[in-house]
């Protein structure tokens, strides 16, 4: 066979070619009509009779019609060789329309190469001009071939040629870009081909619609509606319409999925439960349950069966929202009707119950379940159970709950373990994920594992544990890997993490995005990832594609940084990839902004955000209240919770919390009180968050009595006082001590009318007299012997206590803590070790401080570099000082503004003039500048110096920024100045 295709090739590159003129009288005896007539049937011996008489006569264009005939319909490539060797000894040169023909046969006979030497030799290489016919044929040929940018470039060429391209060439093309998923690519070439006046087949259009519906590229694939309903003139086919519809639910475009319902019933289609149910999904993710239960009655209307992923989909969509009431009334309604409740029902009920606090019920609604089978053994009803105890403040009992689960064979996951975190103390991050994966490996994979419990590396004991889960069971595996990189990243060990990923990804396990997602936020924390752009090269390095809690961590990380300009470019990327951003993502930003004290861009940003489509929750209405009520516009947050109000029924604690902290904070006491009362009206009580904000107002306010009263209160009520409490009291106790005298308290009207409200009697809690004495150093150590034997310090606890002890001059005392504090397993931070050494530098042991932070154990922060800086400063060690400010840059940490000054004046006072000079141009880089007594005394000692070009430099810093001198001073200053005719 491959010799006779070689020989082929030989006779149709090499024939002899036909002349330019006319035939000659005397035909070339080889091949014979009679010759050639033997090889054909009786019709082509005729077809090759008219091509001999048509080029006598003549009349070549009509002979070379008749040969592209006759090549057309041969069944052989022998057959078309010979009739194109026997128009070349007949004089007829092959035309473009023949030569076209030809290839075309050769590469539908499977012998595309040997089209491609006949184009080259006889169409180029005689230098022919490829027509349409020539460029359509090698389109078909290079797909055949594999060589798909040169089919691609051909049909180009001929749209670009003003020829109107094949519907077989343009679909070739097409259809083999959507086999490389380039479907948007498809859709650009389609356009091209429609311009060009041609089309596609119905199939190849059919198949590039839903591509691009299937990638999200839904406004190309409207594109293409008229066009398909063109070629099959009837409606749109039930499966394009279904395509375009998932297009749209995947976008989160839930009211043109829904129109897109009208359309196909009006064509006659019936729409079916699935379809309902992903649009009704939609609908509940965009938090907006009207239509959600509209669509609801539609299908009862329509007697749609209803099952039990509908009645879940809008239960847990009113249960997220808060609105527990309609969810709940929604769970009779399922149980009234017959609806089989199952595993997810009652992980929604029972998650509802642990959210609202209502644990108990929670957990007998887990053991007194209606024959639902594994409920008993499902990690998420457990987790949240878990959770739900830990948060009323029942430890032992959630503890409890996690051995039965454990002692149950019930194969904890990812989530148990950052449960886990939450509730047991810090530090052991790697032990609780050792006890993760043992579950895994003795439950999930079904085998009995090693003894893996000596002495050794715990890491590479988690390694070798997670290897072998991995062996047994690659999902199992990617669950423990989410465990690990958990534990990994709260110590901050990220480059273990990303270690522990490559090495389970070389073993066929596929890490859930949790993985990734741990790494990227504490890559975020650690200052490794500054931008968006170093974001997406790790990611990409990472083979990663982001879920929305990725592009919701970066957000959050960047709005910590102050940085909303990259927050709302990642809203940019969302939205040019086909995601829409969730309420979250916004809320953040809008957060951000009003801590920022940016309120009418936070108002900006939620309009925006209703602009988009998506349907504000609870908490994102409670955070732009919450913008409105921390920059004393309460006015405009009193109008929001009205719209809560009409959306959600009644406020969450959380609104009536931020609402009353407002009006409190306004001095609008009354105000406050009124909506207290509704609060208790609606049979909310007052939470731990309330009694914080309303503490810390009060300290503030240097009112101590009301304070205290207000902490006794939550002991009454039987609230109980968490961390945060504690540090908000001990805190504003401390800040009273180091005021060194007694603040003036303010008389605030309706603040005994507030206390009762809060009490729900018309007594008070009596306060002792010496809880006035706040100012005295053994009442504070009387609270804090107090706050130890009453709550387990976390971290933050214990560094505020050591303030404590530090602020009475307790120094031994607070190393004390230290020590204990570490014998608890609790890491010392930057905060801990900045705390000693303030002290130390008040009491001027400056080198115990420089000894501290030599021997800490943390990479110094700005505000512990800071503190350093001050104290050699003030200790008048300006050289030391010049060398810490040096240290710090290269760490890439500036000092504060403060700090900055300190150094200045430091200088100063010691005349290193140029020294000085240099700080106050790294002050203005920073857009910081010295407070005008240090600015003025710099730049008289330069003039006392014969300084004067620099003096005039700083005098035009000053004068650029738009600062002024001392008023005082700056006659004399410019005086000295003009003297020596330097201005």
């Amino acid at each position: 066979m491959m010799l006779k295709a070689k020989a082929l090739c030989y006779r149709l590159v090499k024939s002899r070619k036909a002349t330019s003129c006319a035939l000659p009288s005397e035909p070339s005896p080889s091949p014979s009509v009679a010759a050639v007539s033997a090889a054909y049937g009786d019709h082509r011996s005729r077809c090759l009779s008219l091509i001999v008489k048509l080029g006598r006569r003549g009349l070549v264009d009509s002979a070379r019609e008749v040969i592209r005939r006759v090549i057309d319909g041969s069944s052989s490539i022998s057959e078309a060789a010979l009739v194109v060797d026997f128009a070349g000894n007949n004089g007829i040169e092959l035309d473009s329309c023949c030569c076209g023909a030809l290839i075309r046969k050769l590469t539908e006979m499977g012998q595309p190469g040997l089209a491609e030497t006949f184009y080259n030799d006889r169409v180029i290489g005689n230098g022919m001009v490829p027509d349409s016919s020539v460029l359509d044929s090698m389109v078909f040929c290079l797909v055949k071939l594999r060589r798909f940018d040169e089919a691609r470039a051909h049909l180009d060429s001929c749209i670009a040629s003003g020829y109107v391209p094949s519907r077989d060439a343009s679909s070739l093309v097409i259809d083999e870009l959507c086999n490389q998923d380039r479907f948007l690519e498809g859709f650009h070439c389609f356009e091209q081909v429609k311009k060009g006046g041609s089309g596609l087949w119905l199939w190849c259009c059919k198949r590039l619609f839903k591509g691009l519906c299937d990638q999200g590229h839904l406004d190309e694939a409207v594109g293409m509606l008229d066009t398909l309903c063109e070629m099959t003139r009837m409606p749109l086919p039930m499966n394009l319409y279904k395509s375009l519809f998932y297009g749209f639910c995947k976008r989160g475009c839930a009211a043109e999925a829904e129109a897109l319902f009208d359309h196909m019933e009006a064509d006659g289609y019936v729409v079916d439960k699935v379809m309902y149910t992903w649009l009704m999904k939609e609908y509940c993710k965009d938090n907006n349950m009207t239509m959600a239960m509209q669509l609801y009655l539609r299908m009862v209307e329509k007697s749609c069966e209803v099952d039990p992923c509908i009645f879940n989909t809008l239960i847990h969509g009113f249960m997220k929202l808060g609105m527990l009431d309609k969810g709940r009334l929604l769970f009779s309604q399922m149980i009234k009707k017959g609806v089989q409740l199952n595993v997810f029902t009652y992980h929604i009920m029972i998650g509802s119950y642990c959210k609202e606090g209502n644990v108990d019920y929670a957990l007998k609604l887990f053991e007194n379940n209606q024959g639902v089978e594994d409920i008993s053994r499902n990690v998420h009803c457990y987790t949240n159970l878990i959770y739900g105890f830990y948060k009323k403040g029942g430890l032992d009992k959630a503890v409890d709950l996690l051995m039965r689960m454990l002692e149950n064979g019930i194969v904890p996951d990812h989530i148990t373990y950052f449960v886990l975190l939450k509730m047991l103390p810090k530090c052991h991050e790697l032990k609780y994920a050792m006890v993760i994966l043992q579950a895994i490996f003795d439950n999930g994979c079904g085998i009995d594992p090693p003894v893996i419990d000596g002495p050794g590396n715990t890491e590479g004991k988690i390694e070798s544990l997670l290897e072998k889960i991995a062996r047994k069971d690659v999902n199992l595996a990617a669950v423990g890997l989410a465990v690990v990189t958990t534990a990994l990243c709260s110590q901050r060990k990220y480059t273990a993490a990303l270690s522990r990923i490559e090495k389970m990804v070389n073993l066929g396990c596929t890490p859930l995005p949790f993985s990734y997602n741990s790494v990227i936020k504490c890559l975020f924390q650690e200052g490794v990832i500054e931008d968006f752009g170093s974001l997406v090269n790790l990611i990409q390095k990472l083979d990663f594609v982001p879920d929305l809690d990725t592009y919701l961590i970066v957000v959050n990380e960047l709005c910590k940084n102050n940085d909303r300009d990259a927050a709302f470019a990642v809203i940019d990327v969302m939205e040019a990839v086909g995601l829409r951003p969730t309420v979250a993502i916004y809320s953040s930003i809008i957060g951000s902004l009003g801590r920022q004290g940016r309120v009418v861009e936070a108002e900006e940003t939620f309009a925006k955000m209703l602009e988009s489509g998506i349907q504000p929750d609870e908490i994102a209405y409670m955070i732009m209240i919450n913008a409105y009520a921390r920059n004393a516009r309460i006015n405009e947050a009193n109008e929001l919770v009205e719209e809560v109000v009409k959306h959600f029924v009644r406020p969450s604690s959380f609104t009536y919390t931020v609402l009353i902290s407002g009006f409190v904070k306004m001095g609008m006491m009354e105000k406050g009180c009124q909506y207290l009362d509704k609060m208790l009206e609606d049979g909310l009580s007052p939470n731990a968050v309330l009694y914080t904000s309303l503490i810390g107002h009060f300290l503030k306010k240097g009112d101590f009595k009301s304070s205290f009263t207000l902490f006794g209160l939550m002991g009454e009520n039987e609230i109980k006082h968490d961390h945060v409490a504690y540090i908000t009291l001990l805190s504003g106790l401390w800040r009273a001590m180091a005021r060194k005298k007694k603040r003036q308290v303010s008389v605030e009207p309706g603040k005994e009318k507030l206390l009762r409200r809060l009490l729900h009697t018309k007594s008070l809690v009596s306060v002792s007299s010496s809880l006035c004495n706040y100012g005295s150093k053994s009442f504070a150590m009387e609270v804090i012997g107090k706050v130890k034997k009453s709550i387990v310090p976390n971290l933050y606890l214990h560094n505020v206590i050591m303030t404590g002890y530090c602020a009475a001059g307790r120094l031994d005392e607070a190393y004390n803590h230290l020590e204990s504090m570490q014998k608890g397993g609790i890491v010392p931070n930057q905060v801990t070790y900045t705390i000693l050494m303030k002290y130390h530098i008040e009491a001027g042991e400056m080198e115990s401080a420089i000894d501290l932070y030599e021997v800490s154990d943390c990479e110094p922060d700005q505000v512990m570099y800071s503190t350093l800086l001050k104290g050699l400063c003030e200790s008048k060690r300006p050289l030391d000082a010049l060398a810490l400010m040096l240290e710090m840059q290269k760490q890439g940490i500036n000092p504060n503004e403060h700090s900055f000054d300190k150094l200045l004046q430091c200088l100063c006072y010691y005349r290193l003039t140029m020294e000085a000079v240099k700080v106050v141009k790294d002050m203005a880089a920073l857009d910081f500048w010295p407070r005008p007594i240090s600015h003025t005394w710099l730049i008289y000692i330069l003039c006392e110096e014969k300084k004067l070009r620099e003096a005039r430099a700083l005098f035009a810093i000053m004068v650029q920024s738009g600062r002024s001198l001392l008023n005082c001073t700056k006659p004399g200053l410019l005086r000295m100045l003009n003297q020596n005719q330097q201005l």
